[in-house]
């Protein structure tokens, strides 16, 4: 009984111990370069959030965010973890809940890679694992597509995504789950853009897809729904004069090479070269040869999948950022609102961070939108509607167009411009618009709502 009472005596002094620093710390971190996102702000203290409650669920949250030496905590409890795990040698299935970046608000941050959706998100429960499906077939009675809506852009960062990741040899693989309803509206929405702007802008519609689809999964293949059978059924869906360019196949010719990264979710510059082949084999133009490019590298890059899963063997994987840099003259000109700067379209100052390298592809810093200025005289004017895998593909068009227009679906507003996509490509005399966004936010509806705001 004394043992007992000097052990709860000596939890309590520890605990109380513990909380007493961390209170006295004044030093707050508001970054988790672990993880890559901003920590919770102290709560301002004011009668309704007193009386609600809401003051102290935050201030829980802004406690735990900034308890001393944190980040070394998580990492213990990620071992303790992965040391009770029955997963086999090699491989490790892994499930995070993730916070989703406000789709038509630009991130008052510091500039850092907006949290991308991910795979999948089970129609039934967020914790069960995904169903095996037959796949998609072109065929197939579609279910009824979201009713649009006339309500101003959404914001949903408090929305709860379930990401899946499979962890196979030291890479990480974002699991896919084909969405009907997420296809359907996909189609949906540009095909009320070709309907809008009729046949005076030509429209394409890019899908990279997750790198799932070319990483040998072996026995678990099935867990994941094919994406080539899913842009199948978009095919079928989209108007006849959107033209479907076809990245799947271009990429599949390349699968053995470094296509997509290790620790992240993007492709590398090298899958989206071959990205860009296959939108210049969609236009008829000749795509400039690889080794045209002077090229540069940045290492030891640990990327989203990483921060996001912690997974030690990622961490011990790390990639390497190789960079194709462009020759063609060109003016960078970043745009929030109406204030301008000009900015590097491969920014190597982010070349120093742990785990935002991402970014030194023509990083918006929060842009609303943004235009390339080139020496290309030819009178050629293209949109670029993306999400982050536009990053790396951008750069590529410098040599066809003599200017290249640039909008982040998540970060534009008609209220932060005056206009609305239709207006924008009439103001600026664009004759092209891509939708470049990755299967993974093709297939998620409010997502893709973001994108229909931007017609209304």
């Amino acid at each position: 009984m004394k043992k007992l009472r000097l052990d709860a005596i000596a939890f309590i002094v520890i605990l109380g111990g513990l909380g007493l620093a961390n209170l006295l710390n004044f030093n707050k971190p508001t970054v988790s370069a672990l993880e890559n996102r901003m920590l919770k702000a102290r709560p301002s203290l004011t009668w309704e959030s007193l009386f609600s409650g809401d003051y102290f669920r935050d201030y829980e949250d802004y406690y735990s965010d900034t308890f001393l030496n944190r980040d070394s905590i998580v990492k213990i409890c990620r071992d303790i973890k992965d040391s009770l795990s029955l997963n086999e040698p090699g491989v490790t299935l892994v499930v995070t809940r993730e916070q989703n970046a406000p789709v038509n608000q630009v991130p008052e941050a510091t500039p850092t890679q907006p949290p991308q959706p991910s795979t999948p998100r089970p129609s039934t429960s967020p914790g069960d694992l995904p169903e095996t499906q037959e796949p998609p077939e072109t065929g197939m009675t579609p279910e009824p597509t979201p009713t649009p809506t006339a309500e101003p852009p959404r914001e949903f960062g408090d929305d709860e995504t379930v990401a899946y990741y499979l962890i196979v040899d030291g890479k990480a693989v974002q699991l896919f789950k084909f969405s009907r309803e997420g296809m359907d509206y996909y189609a949906e929405v540009l095909n009320k853009y070709h309907e809008v702007l009729g046949d005076k802008v030509t429209l394409y519609s890019v899908i990279p897809p997750t790198n799932s689809e070319f990483v040998k999964l072996r026995k678990y293949a099935d867990i994941t729904d094919s994406q080539n059978d899913a842009m199948d059924y978009l095919r079928s869906r989209l108007d006849p004069g959107i033209v479907t360019v076809n990245v799947y196949d271009a990429l599949n010719r390349h699968k053995d090479e470094y296509i997509y990264f290790k620790t992240d979710h993007h492709w590398t510059a090298l899958g989206a070269y071959y990205g860009y082949c296959a939108f210049m084999d969609a236009t008829g133009m000749e795509p400039v040869p690889l080794d045209r490019y002077e090229t540069a590298k940045v290492e030891g890059y640990l990327g989203s999948s990483y921060t996001k899963t912690l997974n030690k063997e990622l961490e011990k994987n790390p990639d390497t950022i190789y960079l194709y840099l462009p020759f063609t003259n060109h003016e960078y000109i970043m745009y929030s609102g109406n204030k301008a700067k000009t900015a590097d379209l491969i920014d190597m100052s982010y070349a120093e961070g742990s785990s935002d390298k991402y970014l030194i592809f023509m990083s918006t810093g929060g842009a609303t939108w943004s235009v390339i200025k080139t020496d290309v005289h030819n009178g050629k004017k293209i949109l670029v509607m993306k999400d982050s895998f536009g990053n790396a593909w951008v750069p590529f068009l410098l040599p066809h167009y003599e200017e290249i227009y640039v909008v982040d679906a998540r970060f534009y507003s008609k209220s932060s411009t005056g206009l609305n996509i239709p207006q924008f490509i009439e103001k600026y005399g664009i004759q092209e618009l891509v939708f470049l966004f990755y299967m993974e936010d093709v297939n998620w509806t409010k997502f893709m709502n973001g994108v229909e705001n931007h017609l209304n």
